[in-house]
C-alpha cells in the first residue's frame, strides 16, 4: 500500500504493479486544486479492488472499480463526466434555452406595444408581459448552463467545486429563481383576476391597470429578495442552501444529518494501515429555504390558483344554462380559457417537483441523482419555453375569429340592405 501526497498521476506511473489489490491516494489538495491525471496514467493496475482517496474526483477516473472509497463525505448530488450526461440533455437544454429567449422577447415587445382599446385587456397584456419577461430570465438561466457544460466538457466534475463555489454559477441560481418564483407569483395573480371577473363580474373589488401595475411592482420587489438572499448567503457547503451542479437546490434529496467513525484496516502485504471513513447516519434536509420555498410558498400558490380554476369551471357551466350572456362576460370567458391553458403548462411542470420533493423528504422514496437534472432541463423550464407559442397562437386565433365575424356580420349586412333597395 502507498500513500504519498500527490499532484500528478503520469503516464506508466503504476507500470509493473499488476498485483496491486488496494491503493490509497492522498492528495491534500484543496478544493481549488485538482489531481492531473495524464494519458495511460491509470494503466497497469488491472487488477486494483479497493481504492480510497481523499478527493472524490479521483473515483471518476476509475469507474471500472468496484470499490471506491472516499475519506471525506462527497456532495449530495456529485457526478462523474459533464454537467449534462447525455446527448438529449445537452442539445434539450440548447433547443429550450433558445426557444425561451426569443419566444419571450417577442411576447415582451408585442404585448407592450400593442395599442389596445379597452382597460382590460391593456391589464392583461401587461400581466402576460411581465410573465413573459420572468419566462425570459428563465432561458438565459438554461443558456448559461449549456455553456458551461460545452465549455466544461467531459472534464466537468475535475472543476466541479470551482464551478458550484463560482460567480457565474451563482448568477445563474439568481436567474433561475427570480424567474420561477416571478412565474409562480403572477400566475396566481392573473388567477385571482380571472376569478374576480367571472365569479363576481358585478363587484367593485376588481384589480385596474394602475393597480395592477402596483402590485407586481411589489411582487418583483419580493421575488428580488427572495432570489438575493440563498445567492449571498450561501457557501458550497452550506446547510442553509447548498448550491447544486445546476446552481439550483431543488427539494428533491436529503444529506447526512451527522457521520459516525469507522476505521478500516487496509489489508496489504506492504504495509499495514488503518483510516477512518465517516459513515452517514440519519438523515435531514439538504436545503431548509429550498423546502420552505418550494413545498411551502408555491404549494400554497397552486392551492390558490386550483381554487381560483375550479370556481371559474363552475361558474362556466352555469354561464351554459342562462339562455344570454352580456358581451363583456363572453370576453372574460374566453380570455380566462386561454389563460387556463397557461396556467396549466405552469401547474404541470411544478406538480412533480412539489410531489417529488414531498416523497423525498419524508424518506418515503430516494430520487436518483440523474433526475435532479432531468427535472431542471424538462420539467422546471419548458414551460418558459411553451408559454410564448401559446399566447401567439391564442391571439391569432382569437383575431382570426374575430375578422371572420366581422366579414359574415359586413356581408350579411350587404345582402340585407340589397334587397330592401331591389
Amino acid at each position: 500500500m502507498w500513500a504519498v501526497p500527490i499532484q500528478h498521476i503520469m503516464k506508466d506511473a503504476f507500470s509493473g504493479l499488476i498485483r496491486l489489490k488496494s491503493l490509497v491516494i492522498v492528495t491534500q489538495l484543496s478544493d481549488n486544486d485538482h489531481i492531473d491525471v495524464k494519458s495511460g496514467g491509470l494503466d497497469g493496475i488491472q487488477s486494483l479492488q479497493t481504492l480510497y482517496v481523499d478527493d472524490h474526483r479521483l473515483c471518476c477516473h476509475f469507474q471500472n472499480l468496484d470499490d471506491c472509497i472516499t475519506v471525506e463525505p462527497q456532495p449530495p448530488l456529485f457526478m462523474c463526466g459533464s454537467l449534462m450526461q447525455n446527448y438529449i440533455l445537452r442539445v434539450s437544454m440548447w433547443v429550450l434555452g433558445i426557444s425561451a429567449v426569443v419566444g419571450n422577447a417577442y411576447v415582451v415587445i408585442w404585448r407592450f406595444t400593442e395599442k389596445t382599446k379597452s382597460s382590460n385587456m391593456a391589464k392583461q397584456s401587461f400581466l402576460i408581459g411581465n410573465l413573459a419577461i420572468s419566462d425570459s430570465l428563465m432561458g438565459i438561466y438554461m443558456l448559461i448552463l449549456a455553456c458551461a457544460d460545452l465549455y466544461y466538457g467531459d472534464d466537468y466534475f475535475v472543476f466541479s467545486d470551482q464551478w458550484r463555489s463560482g460567480p457565474i454559477c451563482k448568477l445563474a441560481s439568481f436567474i433561475c429563481l427570480m424567474s420561477s418564483e416571478a412565474s409562480v407569483f403572477l400566475i396566481t395573480l392573473i388567477s385571482v383576476d380571472r376569478f374576480l371577473c367571472l365569479v363576481f363580474p358585478f363587484s367593485p373589488l376588481h384589480l385596474r391597470l394602475k393597480s395592477t401595475r402596483i402590485i407586481v411592482s411589489i411582487l418583483w420587489v419580493i421575488t428580488l429578495t427572495i432570489s438575493v438572499i440563498p445567492t449571498v448567503l450561501a457557501g458550497p457547503n452550506s446547510d442553509f442552501y447548498d448550491l447544486s451542479d445546476v446552481c439550483v437546490g431543488l427539494p428533491l434529496i436529503t444529506r447526512p444529518a451527522s457521520f459516525k467513525i469507522q476505521t478500516t484496516d487496509v489489508d496489504n502485504p506492504l504495509s499495514d494501515r488503518s483510516f477512518n471513513l465517516p459513515v452517514p447516519e440519519e438523515s435531514k434536509p439538504a436545503w431548509y429555504f429550498s423546502i420552505a420555498l418550494f413545498l411551502g410558498v408555491n404549494l400554497i400558490c397552486f392551492a390558490i390558483i386550483l381554487v381560483c380554476y375550479i370556481a371559474i369551471f363552475i361558474n362556466v357551466q352555469l354561464a351554459k344554462k342562462k339562455a344570454s350572456r352580456t358581451t363583456a362576460v363572453d370576453e372574460d370567458l374566453k380570455m380566462a380559457l386561454r389563460m387556463a391553458a397557461i396556467v396549466g403548462t405552469d401547474f404541470i411542470c411544478w406538480v412533480p417537483i412539489i410531489i417529488m420533493g414531498i416523497l423525498s423528504q419524508t424518506g418515503m422514496v430516494v430520487i436518483p441523482l440523474q433526475m435532479y437534472t432531468w427535472s431542471v432541463v424538462f420539467i422546471l423550464p419548458v414551460n418558459s419555453s411553451i408559454n410564448p407559442y401559446m399566447y401567439t397562437v391564442s391571439y391569432l386565433i382569437s383575431d382570426f375569429r374575430s375578422k371572420k365575424s366581422a366579414e359574415g356580420t359586413v356581408s350579411t349586412g350587404g345582402a340585407t340592405k340589397s334587397s330592401i333597395v331591389s
